[in-house]
């Protein structure tokens, strides 16, 4: 299967500002580890939830309790790149596609985010 990597507008995927900004600022409070979420739906709207990153390396990864699959409407994964670019690595890739849930990357080194989806899943 190939993958394909598509950045987006990602205020068109209906992923507010707010919610940006508060991933900013989870992410700048834990800026020497990869911090990590889900942003899930509810009848107010799309909501960020900060979860504990399980990973035994934080700086270099993140793993996030399935629990929260379970429990919210998850739409979106979100973790940050504490070190690089916000370009998804292949592990990233591999888990979104796993998961067949889109990952919202931010990088604290470029102030940018990077929305992977695999289209053909």
């Amino acid at each position: 299967m190939e993958v394909s990597l598509e950045q987006k507008n990602i205020v068109l995927n209906n992923i507010s500002r707010f919610v940006l900004e508060q991933i900013k600022n989870i992410s700048k409070m834990k800026k020497n580890q990869e911090c990590c979420g889900v942003i899930y739906e509810n009848s107010y709207g799309l909501n960020v939830l900060e979860c504990e990153n399980l990973s035994e390396d934080t700086r270099k990864s993140f793993v996030i309790d399935p629990i929260y699959f379970i429990e919210y409407n998850v739409v979106c994964v979100f973790h940050s790149h504490c070190v690089g670019s916000s370009c998804p690595s292949v592990y990233d890739m591999n888990c979104s596609d796993e998961l067949c849930m889109p990952y919202l990357i931010y990088s604290l080194r470029d102030d940018d985010f990077y929305l992977y989806e695999n289209i053909s899943v």
